[in-house]
């Protein structure tokens, strides 16, 4: 069976969420036996590249990237004709027996229609909430409220506060995208999601009324026993983490003031910060109230799949995104090094309150849910005993979608 994946981006140019995701994928249908192919977009400009396209072998996939030209991003329009011809003729030479979107920005809408001129299914996965949202992370601008239904007439408002532009022209914009996304979806053969909470979003935003099968992502790598972060003890202050790309919406200036109220109640607790800062401005202002409030702010920089994973430096990690989250792989890897969590009820976060070792707690209440655990070490021994043995892993998602592409040839 030959599966070409669709992508906004592969390693090792980038290594978000969604590329780590369709990587591990890629591994593991590799090992049942798929010919895996990869059609994916790029943060190098065409004016920069060589030729529209460069195609080269990532382990055993062979990744095509396609190059946007200036006047071929959002602000000009989400259907870009010459990418199109470009995906076509790939996918005419590929000849896949099916084709997974993972991601439709980075290249463009308009690839169903294509799959289906090609009697090729489509399986669309919603990784992101890029389909309800034109700024991608349903993080309203402020006095905006995101809708949870088909009335997006809030979006004008909140996309224009980022463009600044004429009204009339993007709400005209937004709803030519709407239509765009909808007739998109209406060529998909199946849908997955990795949460209930990103099925739900799209079924009600779009609307979208044909099935989502929620498939969680899982541990996307095996975790060696060795590998286990120790627990904590008495005579050392408690390390509490975060790792990732380092946002503000991530909750890191939550994280920061929470921590601080621990402290300034006698309680030791250091904050380890990994992952690469995006915000240099917040950097220096997380660094400056940290060194105020006399709190142990230790910065450990990106990190690599090669490098020791930061979880195994911690005793708890706390993620209180304020993003609505379609999944959260950091959880599932901090719990895999014998690490409990504690999540904003932000997104699909909220739906980890199901999942023993973690604890989900409203942003408001992030310094309370600390205080407790830090203050009292049987509440964190505890939580750390509730973590499974053995966790959900990328195999399960990888077996569940090689059977629906056995459905679909």
């Amino acid at each position: 069976m030959k599966v070409c994946f669709v992508t906004a981006n592969y390693p090792p140019e980038a290594r978000g969420g969604t590329e780590q995701v369709v990587v591990a994928l890629a591994r593991e249908l590799t090992e049942r036996g798929v010919e895996v192919s990869a059609i994916s977009g790029s943060d190098v400009r065409r004016e920069d590249a060589d030729a529209d396209v460069l195609t080269e072998r990532c382990k055993d996939v062979s990744v095509t990237r396609i190059f946007r030209a200036a006047d071929e991003h959002d602000q000009q329009g989400f259907e870009r004709p010459r990418i199109l011809q470009l995906i076509r003729s790939r996918l005419l030479e590929l000849k896949p027996d099916v084709v997974h979107v993972h991601s439709f920005a980075g290249l463009t809408l308009g690839i169903g229609a294509i799959c289906r001129e090609l009697q090729t299914p489509m399986v669309v996965t919603f990784h992101d909430m890029w389909v309800t949202c034109a700024r991608y992370f349903r993080l309203p601008a402020a006095g905006v409220t995101c809708p949870t239904g088909a009335d997006h007439a809030a979006c004008v408002t909140c996309v224009n506060d980022a463009l600044r532009s004429d009204r009339e022209h993007v709400r005209q914009a937004l709803s030519m995208r709407e239509q765009l996304v909808r007739s998109e979806l209406s060529y998909a053969s199946a849908c997955t999601a990795p949460s209930a909470t990103a099925a739900t979003l799209v079924r009600e935003c779009i609307p979208y009324t044909d099935p989502i099968e929620v498939v969680p992502h899982g541990l996307l790598r095996e975790v060696a026993r060795e590998h286990q972060a120790p627990s904590a003890n008495a005579t050392e202050p408690v390390r509490v983490g975060t790792f990732g790309g380092l946002v503000e919406s991530k909750g890191l200036t939550e994280l920061v003031d929470a921590c601080l109220q621990v402290t300034a109640k006698g309680h030791r607790c250091e904050l380890h910060l990994a992952g690469p800062w995006h915000e240099q401005d917040l950097a220096v202002g997380l660094r400056e109230k940290a060194r105020g409030g006399g709190l142990e702010l230790i910065e450990h920089g990106p990190f690599t799949a090669a490098d020791p994973h930061p979880a195994r430096r911690l005793h708890l990690a706390v993620f209180p995104s304020k993003c609505q989250e379609t999944y959260g792989l950091v959880v599932d890897e901090a719990l895999a090094h014998g690490v409990p969590v504690v999540v904003s009820n932000s997104g699909a976060l909220a739906e980890r309150s199901a999942t023993p070792g973690v604890v989900v707690t409203p942003l408001e209440g992030l310094a309370n849910t600390l205080l407790k655990l830090i203050a009292f070490p049987e509440e964190l021994s505890l939580l750390r005993q509730q973590i499974p043995a053995e966790l959900p892993a990328i195999g399960a998602s990888a077996q569940r979608h090689f059977d629906l592409y056995q459905s679909l040839r």
